[in-house]
């Protein structure tokens, strides 16, 4: 679904990391690394938002800059670190947004789309939140909503760049339940970027670790946390 080969990813002067080869299918996949290491930069570049790269990058089979805008918005969803402000719109209209990719330049409503919105709400148990202003909401609601508005694009492939830094342990704790669920569906790829590595062992097949200029691929869950403690603090 998501390839990568010789791939060196740079900013500027200066080169993030390499990654010789690597090719994601199904499921959770974890990133991590310290801050300014590439995390951030390596999902822009599958966004179509950084092309400061060498090597290849491969969607379904096809190379990333041969997709135009629209055709990769079907394909790629993401969810930043902080929420987006979307001013007095509710919640309905937030999620309505993950639409526009399949409505056309004037962007009418139909009732497929509307039935996305809902279970999707359902899904994430924001039914009672749809009627709500966004800008009323806490953070962790913002970002369940955020989360919903990337789910109802319906796309293969979802992108989350720490979707969980500035939510406390509740928020925390349903992000991961959210995730849960994701997964169990089996027919996406969802790439995130964390500094929480407690948890990825419970439903995470790939941990990707960025660290001295390398992008290094883990593949035992059992191990993860082991992996990435022996990784960022060896033994001397």
């Amino acid at each position: 679904m998501l390839r990568f080969d010789d791939f060196i990813l740079s900013a500027g002067e200066r080169v993030l990391f390499k990654l010789p080869h690597l090719h994601l299918y199904h499921g959770a996949v974890a990133l991590v690394g310290r801050n300014g290491s590439g995390k951030s930069t390596f999902i822009r570049a599958i966004l179509g938002e950084h092309n400061d790269y060498h090597g290849r990058i491969q969607i379904q089979e096809r190379a990333l800059h041969g997709y135009k805008k629209e055709e990769l918005a079907k394909l790629v969803a993401v969810v930043y670190t902080r929420p987006h402000l979307f001013g007095n719109h509710t919640v309905s209209d937030v999620l309505m947004l993950g639409r526009l990719p399949y409505q056309g330049m004037w962007s009418l409503v139909s009732e497929s789309d509307r039935l996305v919105v809902y279970r999707v709400a359902a899904q994430l148990e924001i039914e009672h939140l749809l009627n709500r202003t966004f800008v009323t909401l806490s953070d962790g609601e913002k970002q369940l909503v955020m989360i919903g508005r990337a789910l109802v694009q319906d796309t293969p492939i979802l992108l989350m760049d720490e979707p969980a830094a500035f939510l406390d342990i509740v928020h925390r704790h349903k992000l991961v339940s959210v995730m849960k669920s994701i997964i169990s569906e089996g027919n996406k790829l969802v790439v995130f970027s964390t500094h929480h590595t407690d948890f990825l062992g419970e439903f995470c097949y790939n941990v990707l670790i960025i660290d001295n200029g390398e992008m290094s691929v883990f593949h035992e869950p059992l191990n993860f946390e082991r992996d990435i403690q022996r990784t960022f603090f060896p033994e001397k």
